[in-house]
């Protein structure tokens, strides 16, 4: 048979036509595959344009909430200090809850309250400290808390980080008119009010005893009004029950609710923390439960001096209910006894322990806290080791609790009916006790 081999202009032979055919599929694929990686690359450009616009705006956005949760001018980081390991940590809360330009209006926060914050338990812990409460500042002097704040915030919170002998990380604070305007984009605060507020001073609002939902106006007389029975420990109770109903309904809003309520807040508050840094913190604290918010009013006593109404805090009794706050359990366990003014009864001081001029140095100490001494001398025989705080009926007891609150020393006893004595309260000094340097 005849082989018949095909014709070319170049009459090159089949192995040659191949090999031309195959460089040029060769030079297809390079080119397509070129083409490709150029398609790939343009994409992964548009991507990357993309993200970095998204990225530049969820900053924007961020550094927007940030300007405005930012506390102008403060000096408060310098008393601010990071969490201990247990991570669990304390913020600081003040308010002022006078209109702005109100005549008679007190400089400082008219609230304070110590918040403990524990993730990973989802609990909280609102400890009121009154802004009349006893203070000395750097000038030596005897101020009330809310005072420290005209020295800078991170005077405020310096005060409340002794007081309370914890480390503060965070602060926010608060004015009437951000109140108003963050009860309001709430759409209103659920609380159960339980003694009617009625007070002219606080506001023209009216609340009826009973659970309700309180708008901004509602929500600022609640916050203010103090005529109540037991004034100081109502009107801190009535603060912290709306503190508390008011970060569980912050709670509520989910992340991009809480997101578009800071944005909208427009500097209602102010806080030392980022948006990103609050966002996380909400996140975290989620679904937290009323029962998981504990709150107590921290222990003390209401007295005058230099014609003010001042809070001194018993340190025996504040250091008991601080150490139940940082163990994140509920503080209302700690029932103290209500304490009194120090000049509002008479005090006896009797040498039992054998210590020369040991009954002057015990008066000397109370006379220096306020406390009205009328009478001292020694006991019949030097037999006493414990020192004693005797009082002559039950009426009694909160005045011999303020005294050993004052000296971190002594036992109450009820013994009217034993010791011979003509003031209210009866002072015996015992072997154990040592007088401060």
């Amino acid at each position: 048979m005849e082989t018949i081999i095909p014709e070319t202009a170049s009459r090159e032979s089949g192995s040659q036509y191949a090999k031309r055919v195959s460089r040029r599929e060769f030079a297809q694929e390079i080119q397509r595959r070129a083409r490709i990686r150029r398609i790939a690359i343009a994409l992964v450009c548009c991507f990357v344009v993309v993200g970095v616009a998204a990225g530049v705006g969820v900053a924007t956005f961020f550094g927007s909430i940030d300007a405005k949760l930012a506390l102008k001018g403060s000096d408060v980081t310098s008393a601010l200090a990071a969490p201990d390991e247990s991570g669990a940590f304390y913020a600081v809360v003040a308010a002022d809850l006078d209109a702005a330009g109100s005549p008679g209006a007190l400089e400082g926060p008219d609230a304070v309250a110590l918040v403990r914050i524990d993730a990973s338990t989802k609990s909280a812990t609102l400890v009121s400290v009154p802004a009349n409460t006893q203070i000395t500042l750097k000038d030596g002097k005897t101020h009330q808390l809310r005072d420290a704040a005209s020295v800078g915030d991170g005077a405020l919170v310096d005060a409340v980080a002794k007081l309370t002998g914890v480390r503060v990380s965070h602060y926010v604070k608060i004015d009437a008119a951000g109140i108003v305007g963050l009860v309001d984009a709430l759409g209103g605060i659920e609380v159960n009010v339980g003694e009617e507020v009625d007070d002219p001073t606080a506001g023209d609002v009216y609340l009826r005893p009973g659970t309700q939902t309180l708008d901004g106006q509602a929500a600022l007389t609640f916050l203010r009004a103090n005529n109540f029975t037991d004034g100081l420990k109502a009107q801190t109770a009535n603060q912290r029950m709306f503190l508390a109903a008011l970060s569980l309904r912050l709670l509520d809003e989910g992340t991009f609710g809480f997101l578009e309520l800071l944005d909208a807040a427009d500097e209602t508050f102010q806080t030392d923390m980022s948006a990103a840094d609050a966002l996380s913190l909400a996140d975290t604290l989620r679904g937290m439960q009323k029962e998981a918010v504990f709150g107590a009013l921290l222990p003390g006593y209401e007295l005058e001096r230099d014609e003010a109404t001042y809070y001194a805090v018993g340190s025996e009794d504040r250091d008991a209910m601080m150490e139940i706050v940082s163990a994140g359990e509920d503080p209302a366990a700690h029932e103290a006894v209500a304490q009194v003014d120090p000049a509002s009864f008479t005090i006896t001081v009797r040498n039992g322990s054998g210590v020369t001029g040991g009954a002057s140095q015990i008066a000397n100490v109370l006379a220096e806290k306020g406390f009205n001494v009328v009478e001292t001398g020694n006991t019949d025989s030097f037999a006493y080791h414990e020192t004693l705080i005797v009082y002559k009926d039950e009426t009694f007891l909160p005045a011999a609790q303020t005294i050993i609150t004052a000296l971190s020393a002594g036992r109450a006893v009820n013994g009217g009916d034993f010791y011979t004595f003509d003031t209210d309260v009866l002072v015996v000094l015992g072997e154990d006790w040592r007088p401060a340097a």
